[in-house]
Protein backbone atom coordinates (compact mmCIF):
# COMPACT_ATOMS: atom_id res chain seq x y z
CA UNK A 1 0.00 0.00 0.00
CA UNK A 2 1.40 3.42 -1.06
CA UNK A 3 2.88 5.47 1.74
CA UNK A 4 0.25 8.08 1.48
CA UNK A 5 -2.72 5.51 1.75
CA UNK A 6 -1.34 4.60 4.95
CA UNK A 7 -0.94 8.05 6.66
CA UNK A 8 -4.41 9.22 5.15
CA UNK A 9 -5.92 5.56 6.69
CA UNK A 10 -3.80 6.12 9.75
CA UNK A 11 -5.38 9.84 10.36
CA UNK A 12 -9.03 8.34 9.54
CA UNK A 13 -8.71 5.98 11.71
CA UNK A 14 -7.41 8.08 14.69
CA UNK A 15 -9.57 11.32 13.81
CA UNK A 16 -12.70 10.14 11.92
CA UNK A 17 -12.25 12.22 8.97
CA UNK A 18 -9.67 13.58 6.73
CA UNK A 19 -9.72 16.42 3.49
CA UNK A 20 -9.37 15.01 0.58
CA UNK A 21 -8.52 17.43 -2.15
CA UNK A 22 -9.12 18.73 -5.07
CA UNK A 23 -11.32 15.59 -5.36
CA UNK A 24 -13.12 17.21 -8.56
CA UNK A 25 -11.40 20.51 -10.35
CA UNK A 26 -12.68 23.75 -11.06
CA UNK A 27 -14.74 23.31 -13.96
CA UNK A 28 -17.13 20.30 -12.31
CA UNK A 29 -17.20 22.40 -9.02
CA UNK A 30 -18.90 25.33 -11.97
CA UNK A 31 -21.27 22.33 -12.99
CA UNK A 32 -22.36 21.26 -9.91
CA UNK A 33 -23.21 24.89 -9.11
CA UNK A 34 -25.28 25.33 -12.39
CA UNK A 35 -26.99 21.83 -11.61
CA UNK A 36 -28.06 23.08 -7.94
CA UNK A 37 -29.59 26.70 -9.69
CA UNK A 38 -31.10 25.17 -12.50
CA UNK A 39 -32.31 22.18 -9.79
CA UNK A 40 -33.76 24.80 -7.27
CA UNK A 41 -35.29 26.99 -9.39
CA UNK A 42 -37.37 23.87 -11.19
CA UNK A 43 -38.27 22.86 -7.50
CA UNK A 44 -39.40 26.47 -6.25
CA UNK A 45 -41.84 26.64 -10.02
CA UNK A 46 -43.24 22.85 -8.64
CA UNK A 47 -44.82 24.75 -5.98
CA UNK A 48 -45.29 28.41 -7.25
CA UNK A 49 -42.83 30.13 -5.32
CA UNK A 50 -40.12 32.66 -6.03
CA UNK A 51 -36.32 31.10 -5.81
CA UNK A 52 -35.05 33.34 -2.82
CA UNK A 53 -38.28 32.79 -0.76
CA UNK A 54 -37.90 28.77 -1.91
CA UNK A 55 -34.15 29.19 -0.33
CA UNK A 56 -35.18 30.55 2.82
CA UNK A 57 -37.50 27.96 4.14
CA UNK A 58 -35.68 24.71 2.08
CA UNK A 59 -31.79 23.69 2.71
CA UNK A 60 -31.54 20.31 2.00
CA UNK A 61 -32.69 17.71 -0.71
CA UNK A 62 -32.17 13.78 -0.39
CA UNK A 63 -31.84 11.38 -3.73
CA UNK A 64 -30.69 14.44 -5.69
CA UNK A 65 -28.87 11.80 -8.05
CA UNK A 66 -32.56 10.98 -9.62
CA UNK A 67 -33.75 14.23 -10.73
CA UNK A 68 -30.85 16.04 -11.86
CA UNK A 69 -27.71 14.42 -14.27
CA UNK A 70 -25.35 16.06 -13.21
CA UNK A 71 -25.65 15.49 -9.69
CA UNK A 72 -26.54 11.65 -10.48
CA UNK A 73 -22.83 11.41 -12.19
CA UNK A 74 -21.00 12.96 -9.57
CA UNK A 75 -22.81 10.41 -7.43
CA UNK A 76 -21.44 8.18 -9.39
CA UNK A 77 -17.40 8.98 -9.11
CA UNK A 78 -15.29 6.72 -9.36
CA UNK A 79 -12.58 7.74 -7.28
CA UNK A 80 -14.78 9.30 -4.46
CA UNK A 81 -16.28 5.50 -3.92
CA UNK A 82 -12.58 3.86 -4.27
CA UNK A 83 -12.00 6.27 -1.46
CA UNK A 84 -14.42 5.15 0.53
CA UNK A 85 -14.32 1.73 0.25
CA UNK A 86 -10.67 2.30 1.39
CA UNK A 87 -11.40 3.81 4.48
CA UNK A 88 -14.19 1.21 5.25
CA UNK A 89 -11.56 -1.71 4.28
CA UNK A 90 -14.68 -3.33 1.81
CA UNK A 91 -13.88 -4.28 -1.50
CA UNK A 92 -17.30 -2.70 -3.30
CA UNK A 93 -19.60 -0.06 -1.49
CA UNK A 94 -22.90 0.85 -1.90
CA UNK A 95 -25.06 4.39 -1.96
CA UNK A 96 -27.44 5.00 1.22
CA UNK A 97 -28.58 8.47 -0.15
CA UNK A 98 -26.97 11.61 -1.59
CA UNK A 99 -27.95 15.14 0.14
CA UNK A 100 -27.35 18.48 -1.14
CA UNK A 101 -26.91 20.78 2.12
CA UNK A 102 -27.20 24.73 1.42
CA UNK A 103 -26.52 27.63 3.96
CA UNK A 104 -27.29 31.00 2.32
CA UNK A 105 -25.46 34.20 2.59
CA UNK A 106 -25.80 35.46 6.40
CA UNK A 107 -28.16 32.60 7.07
CA UNK A 108 -28.26 28.78 8.12
CA UNK A 109 -29.09 27.37 11.39
CA UNK A 110 -26.44 25.72 14.37
CA UNK A 111 -26.53 22.26 13.70
CA UNK A 112 -26.17 20.37 16.80
CA UNK A 113 -23.37 17.72 17.83
CA UNK A 114 -25.10 14.49 16.29
CA UNK A 115 -23.33 11.42 14.64
CA UNK A 116 -25.22 10.10 11.75
CA UNK A 117 -25.93 6.02 12.27
CA UNK A 118 -28.05 6.12 15.08
CA UNK A 119 -30.18 8.34 12.60
CA UNK A 120 -29.62 5.81 9.42
CA UNK A 121 -31.61 2.46 9.11
CA UNK A 122 -28.34 0.70 8.64
CA UNK A 123 -27.19 -2.23 10.91
CA UNK A 124 -23.35 -2.20 10.36
CA UNK A 125 -20.91 0.91 11.87
CA UNK A 126 -19.47 0.58 8.02
CA UNK A 127 -20.12 3.92 6.11
CA UNK A 128 -18.82 7.09 5.38
CA UNK A 129 -20.20 10.39 4.06
CA UNK A 130 -18.05 12.24 1.29
CA UNK A 131 -19.07 15.63 2.09
CA UNK A 132 -17.65 17.65 -1.19
CA UNK A 133 -17.70 21.68 -1.08
CA UNK A 134 -18.59 23.34 -3.82
CA UNK A 135 -17.94 26.77 -2.40
CA UNK A 136 -14.98 27.36 0.00
CA UNK A 137 -15.94 26.61 3.56
CA UNK A 138 -14.02 28.65 6.61
CA UNK A 139 -14.83 28.41 9.89
CA UNK A 140 -16.98 31.91 9.37
CA UNK A 141 -18.99 30.51 6.52
CA UNK A 142 -20.46 28.01 8.99
CA UNK A 143 -17.41 25.08 8.53
CA UNK A 144 -17.79 21.55 10.22
CA UNK A 145 -16.52 21.15 13.03
CA UNK A 146 -15.72 17.31 14.62
CA UNK A 147 -14.67 15.64 17.84
CA UNK A 148 -11.19 13.84 16.98
CA UNK A 149 -11.44 10.39 17.82
CA UNK A 150 -15.50 10.39 18.49
CA UNK A 151 -15.97 7.85 16.17
CA UNK A 152 -14.67 5.50 18.69
CA UNK A 153 -16.92 6.20 21.43
CA UNK A 154 -19.87 3.47 22.03
CA UNK A 155 -22.81 3.57 19.95
CA UNK A 156 -25.72 6.35 20.80
CA UNK A 157 -29.10 7.04 20.32
CA UNK A 158 -30.32 9.65 18.00
CA UNK A 159 -30.88 12.93 18.96
CA UNK A 160 -33.85 15.01 18.48
CA UNK A 161 -32.51 17.95 16.26
CA UNK A 162 -34.81 20.97 17.40
CA UNK A 163 -34.97 20.10 21.22
CA UNK A 164 -31.39 18.64 22.55
CA UNK A 165 -27.27 18.52 22.01
CA UNK A 166 -24.83 16.75 23.36
CA UNK A 167 -22.65 18.97 25.66
CA UNK A 168 -18.78 17.99 26.05
CA UNK A 169 -18.30 19.63 28.72
CA UNK A 170 -13.91 19.86 29.44
CA UNK A 171 -13.92 18.55 26.11
CA UNK A 172 -15.52 21.39 23.92
CA UNK A 173 -12.32 22.83 23.70
CA UNK A 174 -11.05 19.79 21.57
CA UNK A 175 -13.56 20.42 18.71
CA UNK A 176 -11.60 21.10 15.56
CA UNK A 177 -13.34 23.18 12.54
CA UNK A 178 -12.58 21.84 9.38
CA UNK A 179 -12.12 24.40 6.60
CA UNK A 180 -12.52 23.17 3.18
CA UNK A 181 -11.73 24.80 -0.08
CA UNK A 182 -14.69 24.31 -3.01
CA UNK A 183 -13.57 20.78 -4.76
CA UNK A 184 -12.01 19.39 -2.07
CA UNK A 185 -14.41 16.66 0.46
CA UNK A 186 -14.37 15.66 3.93
CA UNK A 187 -15.09 11.97 4.17
CA UNK A 188 -16.03 11.27 7.77
CA UNK A 189 -17.45 7.93 9.56
CA UNK A 190 -20.52 7.23 10.00
CA UNK A 191 -20.03 7.77 13.93
CA UNK A 192 -18.11 10.73 14.33
CA UNK A 193 -19.31 13.51 16.24
CA UNK A 194 -19.53 17.06 14.18
CA UNK A 195 -21.57 20.06 14.51
CA UNK A 196 -21.78 23.52 12.36
CA UNK A 197 -22.80 27.00 13.01
CA UNK A 198 -24.57 29.29 10.82
CA UNK A 199 -23.20 31.00 7.39
CA UNK A 200 -21.92 34.18 8.77
CA UNK A 201 -20.71 35.30 5.44
CA UNK A 202 -21.85 37.20 2.57
CA UNK A 203 -21.33 34.28 -0.12
CA UNK A 204 -22.72 30.72 -0.31
CA UNK A 205 -22.35 27.34 1.47
CA UNK A 206 -23.48 24.78 -0.89
CA UNK A 207 -22.00 20.81 -0.14
CA UNK A 208 -22.98 17.81 -1.74
CA UNK A 209 -23.20 14.45 0.11
CA UNK A 210 -22.78 11.31 -0.53
CA UNK A 211 -22.91 8.51 1.79
CA UNK A 212 -21.49 5.16 0.95
CA UNK A 213 -21.89 2.06 2.97
CA UNK A 214 -20.27 -1.43 2.74
CA UNK A 215 -22.34 -3.19 0.38
CA UNK A 216 -22.78 -5.97 2.72
CA UNK A 217 -24.09 -3.66 4.99
CA UNK A 218 -28.14 -4.65 5.71
CA UNK A 219 -31.27 -2.58 6.48
CA UNK A 220 -31.95 -2.37 10.45
CA UNK A 221 -35.66 -0.88 10.93
CA UNK A 222 -34.98 -1.29 14.31
CA UNK A 223 -32.73 1.81 14.43
CA UNK A 224 -34.47 4.02 12.56
CA UNK A 225 -37.33 3.03 10.43
CA UNK A 226 -38.74 6.60 10.14
CA UNK A 227 -36.14 7.97 7.48
CA UNK A 228 -37.08 8.91 4.69
CA UNK A 229 -35.28 6.22 2.78
CA UNK A 230 -37.25 3.61 4.39
CA UNK A 231 -39.83 3.79 1.98
CA UNK A 232 -37.90 2.93 -0.49
CA UNK A 233 -36.22 -0.68 1.16
CA UNK A 234 -38.29 -3.33 -0.46
CA UNK A 235 -36.21 -6.00 0.94
CA UNK A 236 -36.85 -7.83 4.56
CA UNK A 237 -34.73 -6.42 7.91
CA UNK A 238 -31.60 -8.10 7.70
CA UNK A 239 -30.96 -8.30 4.33
CA UNK A 240 -28.34 -6.36 1.83
CA UNK A 241 -30.66 -3.17 0.36
CA UNK A 242 -31.85 -3.44 -2.96
CA UNK A 243 -30.20 -2.21 -5.84
CA UNK A 244 -32.28 -0.48 -7.81
CA UNK A 245 -32.66 2.56 -4.78
CA UNK A 246 -28.87 1.80 -3.35
CA UNK A 247 -26.80 1.07 -6.14
CA UNK A 248 -23.01 -0.44 -5.98
CA UNK A 249 -20.29 1.09 -7.42
CA UNK A 250 -17.28 -1.71 -8.16
CA UNK A 251 -17.05 -4.07 -8.40
CA UNK A 252 -13.11 -3.79 -8.59
CA UNK A 253 -12.45 -0.29 -6.69
CA UNK A 254 -8.65 0.33 -6.82
CA UNK A 255 -7.18 0.81 -3.42
CA UNK A 256 -4.29 3.16 -4.99
CA UNK A 257 -7.30 5.71 -5.68
CA UNK A 258 -6.80 7.42 -2.46
CA UNK A 259 -2.79 8.25 -2.86
CA UNK A 260 -3.89 9.71 -6.28
CA UNK A 261 -6.47 11.80 -4.82
CA UNK A 262 -4.08 13.10 -1.96
CA UNK A 263 -2.00 13.80 -4.40
CA UNK A 264 -4.21 16.30 -6.10
CA UNK A 265 -5.61 14.36 -8.85
CA UNK A 266 -8.99 15.03 -10.11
Amino acid sequence: MPESTREQRAQFDQQGHIVVGPLVQREQVARLRRAFEEQATAWAAEIDTPLDDYLSVVSQWTNVWEHNAVFRAQMFHQRAAAIAAELIGCEKVRVFHDHLIVKPPHGGDTIPWHRDLPNWPVAEPRAVSCWLALDDVTAEAGAMRFMPGGHKEPMTRSIDFLNEAKAWGDREGDAVPVPVPAGSAIFHHCLSWHTSPPNATAGWRRAYITIYMDAACTFDPERAGWHPVSGRVTVPPGSVFNEDAFPTLGPDLPAAALARVVGGAA
